[in-house]
């Protein structure tokens, strides 16, 4: 761990702490290097992050790339001229380690609804039509200090939990953006959170390993159920053995006990509730990944016939094509590139499909899966994560024979 290093020059200027993860800690700590490059800056990580990107990006990846130095906690507690903001940031903070006052958090509630964790899924479960970001004062309570500045966003009928916080996340950066200015100079107008309306969800709240639907309920309580389960990064919810893709209140209304199974499909189930029947679309993501691993045609023809987006990666970043290349599976890469697939896809990490071909060349010798690629034109110039692109790791490989290949 670096220690903090106080530069003497640097002494009459206020220190930045950026303390979070994910996407919205990663462009508010750039915003911050871009407005106040003369300021100190530093950051804290969750602990959550690992230092490499997954769906979102790494704020340790990233703060090491732009040259910003990690810190405890411990190291800022004696800083008087602190500005530190929560963005995302999982510890509970203690106001009175700290000299400085100005602490803030940008919380994706409009408190004081909905405090603690879990604020997407919580909205959705209790049928709200719209959800919010918080910039608030940090004090000694869970998401309970002053409020600063609100802005709502939209829950529309079908949105997911993960379609709910992909929205609070854009809208909680703009707030960042907008009053930036006034944190930094300290000059923000706050007022206590009223106690009406409030709530608060803790991590034990949902027990997402053991969920239990409750289908003694209305069409609309059940649909809100199944898309605040569904975050494909994290979970996603099931009914009889199928993830579940999306649900659907139908216009018929139900003439059987509520939780009956009415219908079953190759693509879907009908279930009745207390009011309207309820169609669940069934998941064919696992089936199709599957099949591409296996090399089993079939099953790809059949999944594929439900599929509308062949591009949709999985929790660990892969996607249709990728595992293909991967598993070196040459009939079913051809039938993705004749579904336009994009060819140019990537990991999280910013692993090309056909840096996934060449693995596949060097464990077995068969070049095929790799020249199929390159017939379709993939950018060769692509870099991961590591800075380096396929003819990189050709020549570390030394599978030098490929650079004709590529070239």
């Amino acid at each position: 761990m670096m220690r903090w290093e106080i530069d003497i020059n640097n002494l009459m200027k206020p220190l930045i702490c950026i303390a979070g993860q994910n996407s919205i800690a990663v462009n508010g700590l750039r915003l911050v290097i871009e407005r106040y490059p003369e300021y100190r800056i530093c950051y804290i990580p969750s602990s959550a992050d690992k230092g490499v990107n997954h769906w979102q990006s790494s704020l340790i990846k990233k703060a090491k790339e732009w040259g910003v130095q990690r810190v405890d906690l411990e190291d800022i507690y004696q800083e008087e001229d602190l500005i530190f903001i929560s963005l995302q940031y999982s510890e509970i903070i203690k106001t009175r380690k700290f000299k400085s006052k100005h602490l803030y958090n940008l919380h994706f509630s409009k408190l004081p609804k909905y405090k603690g964790v879990y604020p997407a899924i919580h909205s959705i479960i209790n049928g709200e039509s719209e959800a919010g970001v918080t910039l608030h004062c940090i004090d000694d309570g869970i998401d309970t200090g002053d409020i600063i500045a609100q802005q709502v966003v939209n829950i529309d009928i079908d949105d997911t939990a993960r379609d709910v916080y992909i929205k609070q996340s854009e809208c909680a950066f703009k707030l960042f953006e907008i009053y930036l200015e006034n944190l930094i100079e300290g000059n923000c107008f706050s007022y206590p959170q009223p106690a009406l309306g409030a709530s608060y969800y803790s991590k034990s709240s949902i027990n997402f390993s053991e969920f239990h639907f409750d289908f003694n309920k209305t069409a609309f309580e059940i649909h809100n159920q199944f898309r605040a389960l569904n975050f494909r990064e994290y979970q996603m919810p099931v009914f009889r053995h199928w993830q579940i893709l999306q649900t659907e209140i139908l216009k018929e209304k139900s003439t059987q006990k509520a939780g009956t199974l009415v219908d079953e499909t190759e693509a879907y189930f009908v279930i009745a509730t207390i009011d309207f029947d309820l169609k669940l679309t069934k998941d064919y993501y696992p089936a199709l990944w599957l099949a591409c691993e296996q090399g089993n045609v079939a099953s790809f023809n059949h999944a594929v016939s439900f599929i509308d987006n062949l591009d949709l990666r999985n929790q660990n970043g892969w996607n249709a094509l990728i595992i293909a290349s991967y598993f070196g599976h040459v009939e079913i890469i051809k039938k993705l590139i004749k579904h336009n697939v994009n060819i140019n896809i990537t990991n999280y990490k910013g692993t090309t499909v056909l840096m996934y071909a060449l693995s596949f060349f060097e464990k077995t010798g068969n070049n095929a899966p790799f020249k199929l690629l390159i017939e379709s034109k993939p950018d060769i110039s692509l870099r991961d994560d590591f800075g380096k692109d396929i003819k990189d790791y050709i020549v570390e490989k030394s599978l030098n024979q490929l650079l004709s290949v590529i070239s």
